[in-house]
């Protein structure tokens, strides 16, 4: 164990009942006032799933909703975490435990003031834990930021490792699926490799991909996903088909797996949802193109379709502020403007550049860039993609002022045309490319 380990709040987590976690917690400074998380993504009311708060020796009240507070100071603590049924909105951000699995988030189970765990588990007969922290020679999981920690609970959970060009990656599996642990670790190496030489950026410590049934019944939900620290989680829906699966996967690594990178490997603060969800998504579109899990038709027909979203709902806030209130709205500007934009600024750099530079040469300077830690994201992002006078420009419409993104009067100049006269947009290469046409849309991985 480390010897900064010492100082960790030692946390038992005890899986009571199906409903139920206790948690008790020895801390390092005693104190007297505790609080609990009480929104995430949008989702109000989460402490009120703690009860029972108790502290040794001391009178506890409840001051308010997640607060509780004691008479004098106290070491150690308990309280129960009751555990609803989880919904679509919320399986992905909180703790739950369905059947023989689930899934334990710090962020919801561990008061705010604790900042260092050194966390066991009283589990079910049969039942084991696995999560990318290191664990002690007492068998305790070592933690040093609990609000980004993920614990993968169950019966029979299965495990396949490797090592990513110096980057440890488990993948955890529960469930029954036509792929194995292997077969899932495969795809995982391939993209995270990519992502190593977009970024230049080693990931330190060790990575964990979580697979699991999807614990809600609903067939028009294939998956949901979740990259949290250091832990990617997917949630697949055992009744809908997963097929072909190797591809299925490899399209869903490419974007979850990019977070480990971005935003989760920046140390940058406030709302720029529309670089890290958006840029990812079109990062993502182009990962599955170069790995040949979509063809060049499919890489146009999916901005085809995210046009048709981004059109169907229509606002008039910039992608900064629409960041700034992506819970507390649909949200799907952040996704589907954000990818558009990205898409453009890809072309609009290709074209500047003469085809030497694109969208995703500005990854590996960004990882490269020393950024105070806690720098405002939108300040460093935009500074970094408007370096010369053409892309400031362009930030300025698109990212920081609420222009439209208009594909059918941007397109043409890049050799691309937009049909809308059917039941959905249709992105095709024009008739009649010249030369710096061609050689634009053969980078992008046009063959004609």
């Amino acid at each position: 164990m480390h010897a900064h380990a010492k100082v960790r709040d030692l946390v038992t987590i005890s899986i009571t009942k199906p409903d139920e976690i206790k948690v008790e917690a020895e801390l390092s400074t005693p104190m007297r006032s505790w609080s609990f998380r009480n929104a995430y993504a949008g989702v109000l009311g989460i402490a009120e799933r703690v009860q029972s708060f108790q502290a040794a020796d001391a009178v506890v009240e409840k001051a308010a909703t997640g607060e509780f507070r004691s008479d004098r100071t106290a070491s150690r603590i308990s309280y129960t975490v009751k555990l609803p049924k989880p919904t679509l909105a919320d399986v992905t951000h909180f703790t739950w435990i369905a059947g023989d699995h689930g899934l334990l988030m710090f962020a919801d189970l561990i008061p705010l003031e604790i900042q260092s765990v050194s966390a066991a588990f009283v589990l079910p007969h049969e039942w084991s834990v696995e999560s990318p922290f290191s664990r002690g020679n007492n068998g305790r999981h070592e933690v040093e930021q609990p609000e980004k920690a993920v614990f993968f609970v169950g019966r029979a959970l299965r495990k396949s490792s490797n090592t990513v060009a110096g980057m440890p990656l488990d993948v955890v599996l529960s469930g029954k699926w036509p792929f194995t642990e292997r077969d899932a670790l495969d795809p995982a190496t391939t993209v995270m490799q990519k992502y190593l030489a977009l970024t230049g950026f080693r990931l330190t410590g060790k990575s964990m991909i979580m697979i699991a049934p999807l614990p809600i019944d609903d067939r028009r939900t294939g998956w949901k996903a979740e990259t949290r620290g250091s832990s990617v989680l997917l949630l697949v829906n055992p009744n809908v088909e997963f097929k072909p699966w190797r591809a299925r996967l490899t399209i869903i690594f490419t974007h979850e797996v990019f977070h480990l990178w971005v935003p989760n490997s920046l140390k940058l603060e406030g709302d720029y949802d529309w670089f890290f969800e958006g840029f990812t998504m079109y990062t993502a579109l182009r990962t599955s193109l170069e790995l040949q899990v979509i063809d060049f038709k499919e890489y146009l027909n999916t901005l085809g379709r995210v046009y048709d979203s981004y059109r169907s709902e229509p606002n008039d806030l910039s992608l900064i502020d629409e960041s700034g209130r992506r819970w507390f709205s649909a949200g799907a500007q952040v996704y589907v403007k954000g990818m558009l934009v990205a898409f453009l600024y890809d072309l609009m750099t290709r074209k500047e550049s003469g085809g030497q530079r694109t969208l995703l040469d500005s990854y590996r300077n960004l990882f490269r860039r020393p950024t105070a830690d806690g720098a405002d994201g939108n300040e460093a992002i935009i500074s970094l993609l408007g370096s010369t006078p053409v892309s400031r420009s362009f930030i300025r419409s698109y990212v920081e002022t609420d222009t439209k993104v208009e594909l059918e009067q941007i397109l043409p100049a890049y050799g691309l045309s937009v049909d809308s006269t059917g039941r959905g947009t249709v992105l095709r290469v024009s008739g009649g490319l010249n030369e710096d046409q061609k050689q634009l849309l053969r980078s992008l991985g046009y063959r004609d």
